[in-house]
């Protein structure tokens, strides 16, 4: 074990001198350094350094180390230090499930397999974790009869769990019990960015026609005309709605984990204001007087939670329900592929392919900026590329028009005046044989010009 001697200026006098050394690691797994200063010369500071060793060494042996945790009770306390304080509870199950997935993956170690969670925190490597990123791919999900090992891992999930693991190791580094983060360099699966499934015009048709006698009609009604999320619409109070102006506000969100229903703020934390179409007012309507009716029947039993959307008592739908539910009436309406979250996706793209403002649409949807909105429905923004050029061309098309260049007459048209000409230009050609037709002629560091192609440099004439 070595240290380091340090030197310390002081006003008008001699120097100080000192010393640390890393000292082993504490109960929670940081790396402890033990410093001391104050001595008048170098040599002290050396002795004292020297003589420090040798009792730490001492006390070292005499006691056992802290070990190094494992990934699975590093986990554990990354969970419980960090995520669990700053993260919301939808997040954190995601946040469990993910290193789960990490967690049961094996790694070779010493010639054998070891499950990676015994592994200490500070045993693994880019190569190790690289081995571990493709063997999620490959074989990271759920075991059946027909894939015994494993089924292969969506890039998109693999990406989730490398970052978490990333995330995990990064802090373990803040926490100084590794010097370095396993995870950088490790290459991740590419992802195919896919444009959203989205609700064609005549399927939505079919599915209003479907779901105009139930409870959602409303629901799905406000959905595709406002793209409003899922949690928003079920937490959306009628005092968010006015009638009036037609304008809604959102400001929180329904959210669905194991321990049961909470009301939180939107995804991006900040409310919003926007209005709504007149069609969807209407639906409203019709949907608050079933609602006086359930209020009338339940009488002292109803929950007044002043709910736009809600249980026949009053209650909180269930998110996941909802989702399913909207699922199992696309489907009997014959339309395949899409949920309940493609009608937010209808409701972006049809108003970028009609032309609606990106940051218009970015406001409604409720995205933390205009970017992101861009990322993804860049698919509806083709119209409007198609459109700024023609516009372009209507708009020039006087100026340009006037200065168009005439198409070449063919050789055999020319006349006899043109052939004398022609005889002119010829001689004026073999002047500037060799030039581009773009650009002066210049000299490059030979000397030779680059209008003189057969120059050849006094040194290497023959």
């Amino acid at each position: 074990m070595t240290g380091t001697i340090t030197r310390r200026a002081r006003k008008g006098g001699k120097p100080s001198w000192g010393y640390y050394f890393l000292g082993g690691i504490d109960e929670t797994g940081k790396r402890v350094q033990r410093t001391k200063g104050g001595f008048e010369t170098k040599k002290e500071a050396s002795d004292a350094l020297r003589q420090a060793i040798i009792d730490f060494e001492a006390e070292r042996d005499a006691t056992p180390a802290p070990t190094i945790p494992t990934f699975r009770e590093f986990f554990e306390r990354w969970m419980a230090e960090h995520a669990s304080r700053k993260c919301a509870p939808k997040t954190i199950e995601r946040y469990r499930e993910l290193g789960d997935y990490a967690i049961r993956q094996t790694i070779e170690v010493e010639g054998s397999e070891r499950p990676l969670g015994e592994l200490p925190i500070d045993k693994f490597s880019p190569m190790r974790l690289q081995m571990v990123v493709n063997a999620l791919r490959d074989r990271g999900g759920k075991k059946t009869k027909e894939l015994p090992g494993g089924r292969p891992l969506a890039p998109k999930t693999v990406r989730h769990i490398a970052t978490l693991m990333h995330g995990c190791f990064e802090k373990a580094v803040t926490w100084e019990i590794i010097a370095r983060n396993p995870m950088r360099g490790v290459e991740l699966p590419k992802l195919t960015r896919k444009p959203p499934r989205i609700v064609e015009k005549d399927a939505v048709k079919k599915l209003l026609d479907r779901v105009r006698a139930t409870r959602l009609y409303p629901f799905i009604m406000l959905d595709l005309a406002t793209g409003a999320r899922r949690g928003e619409l079920l937490a959306l109070q009628w005092s968010d709605v006015d009638f009036k102006s037609g304008i809604m506000s959102v400001s929180k969100s329904l959210e669905q984990t194991k321990a049961g229903l909470r009301v939180k703020s939107t995804k991006s934390d900040k409310p919003r204001r926007f209005s709504v179409p007149e069609i969807a007012l209407d639906a409203l309507r019709e949907h608050r007087a079933v609602q006086d009716r359930d209020r009338a029947l339940y009488g002292t039993d109803y929950q007044d939670n002043d709910l736009v959307f809600c249980r026949p008592e009053g209650l909180h739908y269930s998110p996941d329900r909802v989702g399913a539910r909207v699922k199992e009436l696309m489907v009997a309406a014959g339309i395949e592929g899409v949920s309940l979250h493609s009608l937010r996706h209808t409701h972006a793209s049809e108003l970028l392919s009609k032309g609606v403002p990106l940051p218009t649409v970015s406001k409604r949807l409720g995205h933390a900026n205009p970017t992101i909105t861009m990322s993804i429905y860049a698919h509806a923004l083709e119209a409007d590329e198609l459109a700024a050029s023609k516009i372009w061309n209507d708009a020039m098309v006087d100026v340009i028009g006037a200065n168009k260049r005439q198409p070449m007459r063919s050789l055999a048209k020319s006349s006899a005046g043109e052939a004398e000409k022609s005889e002119v230009t010829e001689k004026i050609k073999g002047k500037v044989a060799g030039t581009t037709g773009l650009e002066p002629a210049t000299s490059d560091v030979t000397g030779r010009r680059s209008n003189q192609l057969n120059y050849v440099p006094a040194l290497c004439r023959n």
